[in-house]
């Protein structure tokens, strides 16, 4: 029959005879068709994603050469910001020893200081109450940054230790070990921090607000990072012998709408000895400054009445 198909086997036992019907036939050519179109696809499929994952380690070796090069221009760029930074803190310095020189031709020539107060208008510190003096001792450095045994170089004019010249001495060195604990002598914020090798060193400064910062100098290691708000007596560092140092110490300054003061005076100072301050540092209004806590301490405490009253209405 035309609509069959015979298949013969023949033997040494004899023939073999199979017959093929139409719809037989048929579903094995199509599972013969199937068979060889998944081949084709499955081969183009392996070719495809053979390419892909080729194309992919190419870029992603092109991704970490990119990578590698933005590393080196980083660690460039951050070499740069570092010798600039050190750079502006050398003109600064400069710029603060050629203001010391003023200072000094002034007093010299016997012209007074633009800031300094008049007996009849000094801090009448007896008239404080004692919401203002705590808030002054919280945000005005006072005490001592660390324990030291002895202050190798006071605040003034000075012969370098390392250099041989004269020049002002911005700060107060407190020598002691290495690794010393200093500790913030004031509420502030972390304004600076800036490891070097030159100069000041391991350099921090603390902006306490109302126009007062401090500078530690020469430091072994940091506590705070830029940025961190600091409370009076939280360790911020550990004192050293980094930069331009003869021996491990303590370079402490204390700065005032950045023109340094001497430290000495905001050490000796504190609840015990109120007025020592307001006697021995006369170029700051501090009636002002006053008017500006007494202000406050009213508003915190109109603050903490309204809170009260709302409570005592519960209660009752």
């Amino acid at each position: 029959m035309k609509d069959q198909l015979t298949i013969s086997i023949s033997t040494i036992n004899g023939s073999y005879h199979f017959q093929l019907g139409k719809y037989l036939r048929r579903n094995l050519m199509a599972t013969l068709l199937l068979f060889i179109v998944s081949v084709v696809v499955m081969a183009f499929s392996i070719q495809y994603l053979w390419n892909a994952v080729d194309q992919t380690q190419q870029e992603k070796s092109q991704l970490n050469q990119h990578a590698n090069a933005l590393k080196d221009e980083i660690l460039n760029l951050e070499s740069d910001r570092q010798s600039l930074e050190q750079n502006l803190a050398d003109r600064r310095y400069e710029l603060e020893q050629i203001s010391g020189r003023v200072n000094e031709l002034e007093n010299v020539l016997g012209i007074e200081s633009e800031g300094e107060q008049p007996l009849d208008t000094r801090l009448d510190t007896a008239a404080l109450n004692s919401a203002v003096r705590v808030a002054m001792l919280k945000v005005i450095p006072n005490g001592t940054p660390m324990e030291y045994r002895r202050i190798s170089s006071s605040y003034g004019s000075r012969n370098h230790p390392v250099y041989g010249n004269k020049r002002r001495h911005l700060g107060i060195d407190l020598s002691g070990h290495t690794g010393t604990p200093v500790h913030s002598p004031a509420d502030g914020v972390v304004e600076l921090v800036r490891p070097s090798k030159k100069g000041y060193g391991n350099l921090l400064k603390i902006d306490h607000g109302y126009g007062f910062m401090t500078l530690y100098a020469h430091l072994k290691a940091f506590k705070v990072k830029t940025g961190d708000f600091v409370r009076k007596g939280d360790l911020i560092a550990l004192s050293g012998n980094s930069g331009t140092s003869t021996g491990p110490h303590l370079h402490y300054e204390v700065r005032f709408l950045g023109r340094a003061l001497n430290p000495k005076y905001f050490i000796n100072w504190g609840p015990d000895n109120f007025d020592y301050l307001f006697n021995h540092e006369r170029s700051i209004q501090w009636d002002s400054l006053v008017k500006v806590l007494e202000a406050q301490a009213s508003t915190q405490l109109q603050l903490s009445l309204h809170k009260a009253v709302p409570l005592k209405e519960i209660s009752n």
